[in-house]
């Protein structure tokens, strides 16, 4: 009798050690990412750039993001044209993520993975569909802003800052009003 006290005890105690572990493994950011993918699924319908565009502004800072993108450019984006700009890239924006983001559908079905480091959260989760996308994530106020966004192995503010710096880099600040205004 004693030993199978014992071993319910032991097994009790694994049980209840199981479970702390499965909500300590929880994502604290599963609510702000579901409501982000039902977002990118509505754009997805509607499959229009500015729809991606309006999902990407409710749950990020496009202005961060589009700073971001000029990268050791930043200071030469002239203040007088930095709401053309935000507005041109807002567009960059919408199309490159309705590009990328065809075939959502269904929402976020899974969690797949939630990792903190650096004071960026990573979570990778799956869409209905099947496709994989990831979020960085960053604190905001008492909740979350999308900091970048992967999909199909595409991360929107590496692609945007690539893009931004070279034609910089090749033609200058003009060059990319030029290239963003086609």
């Amino acid at each position: 009798m004693r030993r199978f006290l014992a071993a319910l005890t032991v097994l009790l105690i694994s049980t209840l050690a199981c479970l702390t572990g499965a909500e300590a493994a929880s994502c604290p950011a599963e609510s702000f990412v579901r409501n982000a993918g039902q977002a990118y699924d509505r754009a997805a319908a509607a499959g229009s750039p500015s729809a991606f565009a309006s999902a990407a502004a409710r749950y990020s800072d496009l202005r961060a993001l589009s700073l971001f993108a000029l990268g050791k450019y930043r200071n030469d984006l002239p203040k007088s044209r930095e709401a053309e700009y935000l507005s041109l890239t807002r567009r960059f924006i919408g199309e490159t993520l309705k590009e990328y983001g065809q075939g959502l559908s269904g929402g976020i079905a899974d969690i797949l993975d939630c990792d903190s480091a650096g004071g960026v959260l990573t979570v990778t989760a799956r869409s209905a569909s099947g496709k994989k996308i990831v979020f960085r994530l960053a604190k905001a106020g008492g909740g979350y802003t999308v900091k970048d966004v992967n999909m199909q192995g595409i991360w929107l503010a590496q692609q945007m800052r690539s893009k931004f710096t070279a034609t910089i880099s090749r033609k200058g600040i003009d060059g990319l009003f030029a290239y963003l205004g086609s």
